[in-house]
């Protein structure tokens, strides 16, 4: 069924379709620390590394995952859109759908990674801002027929509305601007996905609360699926008035950049095999936690049979997804 379309008279060309144009990951981590040093001071990293980042961690792992993915995305002439392109062809993630514009659009992020959390400072000249390219168009999802779109909201409802109809899953996650979190134009696409899945910071400045619990509670109001991923305490969930709640892999984080991508999918893999919600989520957590193992967000190389063979073993972490 993956590859058949949505009329049965032609195969699908992609089973996830997205877009946003990569960034490129300058991370460096620390392993005794939890803090930068004073404005003024120095101070040597533990651990450094390059990889692309952004639309390319969901894009890499879920292809990795043995989905076929098509990113929309735009790289430039320089030396940062030279390197993502590379990286794409070594991962086997497919390049039809990437525009080559005759000017440098470098996105750059340099990642502070600590044990417990990250930070980014990021630049794009203007014209490469996450975003500029344009977002998937109805003509696309009718051409590509995906299984999933997936989101950070710009594209509007009317795609939403659009790709839905046509029994396509959409699927959002939020990234971290307070103007975006805060507004009543999020607000109204919470309702017209199917998935929505935020981290904690992100869920509770959506939501105004002040625990996850709460902030659940007001997601699941807005939106059938809710997910709020929790980092080292896993995810909690709500789908149909059930909620669920499923650890975290028992692991020592070495760097935890691109983790959200990660668990975002486990998530898609798992809903695409038609798992239960505690699977789908307990895949979900396998991805996003063996991606801290390694540094930056696209180098774990999970495949999909390290998600099968991790979420059928007999652990704790894993057998006592709990519905509340």
């Amino acid at each position: 069924m993956a590859n058949q379309a949505l009329d049965g008279s032609s195969p699908r060309t992609f089973d996830v379709l997205l877009h946003g144009d990569p960034f490129c990951d300058l991370t460096f981590s620390f392993t005794d620390r939890d803090q930068l040093p004073p404005v003024g001071h120095e101070v040597f990293a533990d651990g450094f590394s390059i990889n692309p980042g952004g639309s390319f961690n969901i894009s890499a792992a879920l292809t990795r995952l043995g989905l076929r993915v098509g990113l929309k995305a735009r790289l430039g002439t320089d030396m940062f859109s030279r390197y993502i392109g590379e990286r794409m062809e070594s991962c086997g993630l497919s390049p039809a759908l990437t525009a080559w514009t005759g000017a440098p659009k470098p996105v750059v992020t340099v990642g502070i990674s600590f044990p417990h959390d990250r930070l980014f400072i990021s630049y794009g000249t203007p014209e490469a801002e996450p975003g500029a390219s344009g977002g998937v168009t109805v003509e696309e999802i009718d051409r590509y027929q995906p299984r999933v779109l997936f989101t950070h909201g710009s594209e509007g409802v009317s795609l939403f509305r659009e790709a839905r109809s046509r029994g396509i899953l959409v699927v959002l996650d939020t990234h971290w601007d307070v103007d975006y979190l805060r507004s009543e134009f999020l607000r109204t696409v919470l309702a017209e996905v199917d998935v929505a899945a935020p981290n904690l910071p992100e869920a509770l400045e959506i939501t105004g609360a002040a625990d996850p619990e709460t902030a659940l509670d007001r997601l699941a109001a807005w939106c059938p699926f809710a997910v709020i991923k929790l980092g080292a305490d896993g995810c909690i969930a709500e789908s149909n008035g059930t909620r669920y709640r499923v650890p975290a892999l028992d692991i020592k984080a070495v760097e935890t950049t691109g983790a959200g991508d990660n668990f975002n999918a486990g998530l898609i893999y798992g809903m695409l095999q038609d798992y239960s919600v505690q699977t789908a989520l307990r895949c979900a957590n396998v991805t996003g936690g063996l991606s801290t193992l390694v540094p930056g967000g696209c180098e774990a190389n999970v495949s999909a049979d390290m998600v099968e063979r991790m979420i059928t073993v007999q652990s704790p972490e894993l057998q006592e997804a709990e519905e509340v």
